[in-house]
């Protein structure tokens, strides 16, 4: 009898053990060999587990985080993003080629609508960005993934719009750290929309001496403002455009500014130089037109009218061309 309630308990034993899912998460990075990998909480910037890479490989298990909803983690190396992971029962893989992780319900789905975001970036239309992730918000909104595309719709969304929604969601999509953030910047980009006044700004350059934005925004004159960087391949496949611009409508009252935002000035200079840009930049200015315009990523055009008033902003080159060409009667 002992004997066979001992048999019984460990076939028990075995069945839970063999019924009980894996979870975790793979990575494969290997150019990143010895590097410290790092899984963070998307919300709250909280350092979930860290291991180093070996051999091209990181296993996480976490099974240890596994709540009572799924979470969104980040995958950081040298504070670096390079891909997100639903965390929920299962196991998913993540590459170095893959902004998303696979092989779970929630992380095949996430995968997919970051496919479908990444193509509407790719043509450089960020009110068309904005309303796709606005749409995947309000398709997500209760679930892991809404926090995702709504910080993304609140990134290039219209920000009064945005604000609206911030106001209404629910305390948990209100207190985590990205929406606060973000929220921030919309209302920034709020106090420097179309039909506002610009914002003046200054940065130290090389030489020691101080520029502002306004020592290149003329009264009578129409400036756009090209916020970029050497290392932004999005802004420079802008640059060709702006370039014809600049040239078509010089001698006719517009005028042309570049911006370096998080550029070393050393490289932003030998940019300049590469891509024969004729017009002033101001280099040197870190961070600070984020926190002054609250846009989120680069290139970003505000074009200022002769009054000194915005006119427009996050157009591209393209859709800037089109509002020049009704400006100057073409």
């Amino acid at each position: 009898m002992k004997r066979a309630g001992l048999m019984s308990i460990a076939a028990g034993l075995l069945l839970m053990a063999c019924g009980k899912k894996e979870s975790g998460l793979e990575l494969s990075y290997p150019d990143f060999e010895g590097e410290t990998v790092e899984l963070i909480s998307f919300s709250d910037s909280t350092v979930l587990k860290s291991a180093v890479v070996k051999d091209g490989k990181v296993i996480f298990d976490n099974s240890d985080l596994l709540g009572k909803e799924p979470r969104l983690a980040q995958v950081v190396i040298d504070g670096r993003v390079k891909g997100f992971f639903v965390i929920e029962e299962g196991k998913a893989l993540l590459a170095d080629s893959m902004s998303v992780a696979t092989g779970t319900p929630l992380n095949d789905s996430f995968s997919r609508g970051i496919q479908q975001l990444d193509s509407v970036e790719n043509l450089n239309d960020m009110i068309a960005y904005a309303e796709f992730a606005k749409k995947k918000y309000l398709e997500n909104k209760d679930g892991v993934l809404g926090e995702y595309f709504g910080v993304e719709w609140i990134k290039y969304g219209e920000p009064k719009e945005v604000m609206k929604m911030i106001a209404e969601s629910p305390e948990k999509f209100r207190k985590s750290k990205k929406v606060e953030r973000y929220g921030r910047y919309a209302s920034l980009r709020a106090r420097t929309a179309a039909g506002e006044k610009y914002a003046d700004f200054t940065a130290t350059q090389q030489d020691g001496s101080r520029v502002a934005l306004s020592d290149y925004v003329k009264a009578g004159k129409y400036t756009l403002v090209d916020f970029w960087a050497s290392w932004c391949p999005y802004c420079v496949k802008e640059l060709p455009e702006l370039k014809e611009l600049y040239v078509k409508y010089k001698d006719r009252g517009f005028e042309v500014v570049g911006v370096a935002v998080r550029d070393e000035p050393a490289d932003t200079e030998a940019a300049v130089k590469r891509h024969g840009l004729t017009w002033p930049v101001i280099k040197n200015t870190g961070k600070v037109p984020y926190d002054v315009y609250g846009f989120s990523g680069i290139p970003h055009l505000i074009l200022i009218g002769p009054d000194g008033r915005i006119v427009a902003r996050g157009e591209s080159a393209a859709q800037t061309a089109t509002r020049l060409s009704g400006i100057f009667g073409d």
